[in-house]
């Protein structure tokens, strides 16, 4: 099975969508696609907007490949199940995000070896063919990388300080 996930932004991600319909006749089979805010369609897929956590995670745990957005948090559930995820960072340059931070944290994780980036849809059957060679041969660490912790520590820092707290006045929270 082959699970693709686009993450939950507001903006569609059709480059990787589009770049998927053009292989899924050579990927594991079926196809699941989480399109989140675009509408995606396709008869050789199973497309659905969202998805539960716990439903993603199963997803991401059972897959025999995994292919994503650069999100940290999808990257994180993938690595911390023992897959080498395809990621696709989404661009400013083609406004699937707002800046690209999906594509430094893509690189930074490729260079620890533990995702194949696709940067364009041209690039993605040879990410995915590497990544299920990679994933084939080679006895997968299931323990959490200080990286992963890292950044898994950022972001609840990052999440906190932006939850308001119930100690502070609608006023301070401006």
């Amino acid at each position: 099975m082959t699970f693709v996930s686009v993450g939950n932004a507001t903006q569609p991600f059709l480059r990787l969508l589009n770049a998927i319909v053009t292989i899924v006749p050579r990927l594991p089979q079926p196809v699941i696609v989480q399109h989140g805010n675009s509408s995606f369609a396709a008869s050789s897929c199973i497309c659905k907007p969202f998805i539960q956590m716990d439903a993603f995670h199963e997803l991401v745990k059972e897959a025999e490949l995994v292919i994503m957005h650069a999100g940290a948090g999808s990257i994180i559930h993938a690595i911390q199940v023992g897959k080498i995820p395809v990621v696709m960072p989404r661009r400013k340059q083609y406004a699937e995000h707002i800046d690209d931070h999906q594509r430094e944290l893509a690189n930074a994780f490729e260079q620890l070896g533990k995702v194949v980036v696709a940067e364009e849809a041209e690039d993605l059957m040879n990410a995915v063919v590497n990544t299920l060679e990679r994933q084939s041969t080679a006895t997968i660490s299931h323990q959490v990388s200080p990286m992963v912790e890292l950044v898994e520590t950022v972001l609840r820092s990052h999440a906190d300080r932006l939850r308001p707290s119930r100690w502070t006045s609608a006023k301070d929270n401006r």
